[in-house]
C-alpha cells in the first residue's frame, strides 16, 4: 500500500543540528587549549594552590566562552523551533484539507469511527435518483482527489498536471485516478450534454473510491 509521501525534513533544524555539533567539538578544543597552556605556564605551589589556579583560570577564561556559545546554541535553537511550528501548522492545515476532520497527526492512534464528511456527501449524491446528483458526486469525488493529491506533496496547477508527476510505484491506483478524472473532464467540458447512465457513475465513483482506500482517508 503506498504511504504519502512525506514533508522534507526542515533545512533549520539541520542548520541547528550542525551548528551545535560545530560549537560543541570547538568548546572542548577552548577548554583542552587553555588547561594546556595554564599547566605549561602557570608557577604550580601545594595541590591547593594548583586548583585554586586552575578555579581562576576557568572562571576568567573558559567559563566566559561557555556563556557565549550557549546563548548563540539558544538562539539558533529558538530559531529552529519557531520554524518548525510553522511547518507543522502547515501539516495540519494539510491535513484537516484532506481528511475533513480533526485527524490524529501526531500518531498517537487513529481514530476507527471516523467519518469522513466529503466522502459521506459524494455517496449521498450517488445514490440519488437524478443524474445530475451523480454527476455531482463525480466533482466532489474529483476535488477530494485533488486536495489528496496537493497535501500528499504533488505540485501542478490543474490535477491533471499532478497526476503525471505521480510515480507509479508511490501510487498502485494512479490508472484508476486518470481513468475517473477524465470522465469528470467530459461532464463538465459538456455539462447537460453528457448522458451518464446510473450504472457508469457508480462505476467512476468506485474508482475513485478505490484511489481513497489506497491512501487511507476513507
Amino acid at each position: 500500500m503506498a504511504e504519502l509521501k512525506k514533508v522534507e525534513t526542515s533545512e533549520a533544524k539541520h542548520a541547528v543540528e550542525i551548528a551545535s555539533v560545530v560549537i560543541f567539538i570547538y568548546l572542548i578544543w577552548v577548554i583542552f587549549e587553555r588547561i594546556q597552556q595554564y599547566m605549561l605556564y602557570a608557577n604550580i605551589g601545594s595541590l591547593a594552590d594548583m586548583w585554586a589556579r586552575f578555579v581562576e583560570y576557568f572562571l576568567i577564561h573558559i567559563l566566559p566562552i561557555i556563556e557565549i556559545l550557549g546563548v548563540i546554541v539558544v538562539i539558533l535553537s529558538t530559531i529552529g523551533i519557531i520554524y518548525n511550528l510553522r511547518k507543522l501548522n502547515k501539516i495540519v492545515a494539510e491535513e484537516k484539507l484532506m481528511y475533513g476532520h480533526d485527524e490524529d497527526i501526531l500518531g498517537l492512534g487513529v481514530d476507527e469511527t471516523f467519518v469522513n464528511e466529503k466522502w459521506e456527501k459524494v455517496q449521498k449524491n450517488i445514490n440519488s435518483l437524478n443524474q445530475s446528483d451523480w454527476k455531482l458526486a463525480i466533482i466532489e469525488a474529483d476535488v477530494m482527489l485533488d486536495d489528496l493529491l496537493k497535501a500528499s506533496g504533488y505540485h501542478g496547477e490543474t490535477l491533471g498536471e499532478m497526476l503525471k508527476s505521480v510515480e507509479k510505484s508511490d501510487f498502485v491506483t494512479i490508472e484508476s485516478a486518470w481513468e475517473a478524472h477524465k470522465i469528470r473532464n467530459q461532464i463538465a467540458h459538456n455539462g447537460g450534454g453528457f448522458d451518464l447512465t446510473d450504472r457508469e457513475a457508480k462505476r467512476v465513483v468506485a474508482l475513485y473510491e478505490s484511489v481513497f482506500k489506497e491512501f487511507k482517508i476513507i
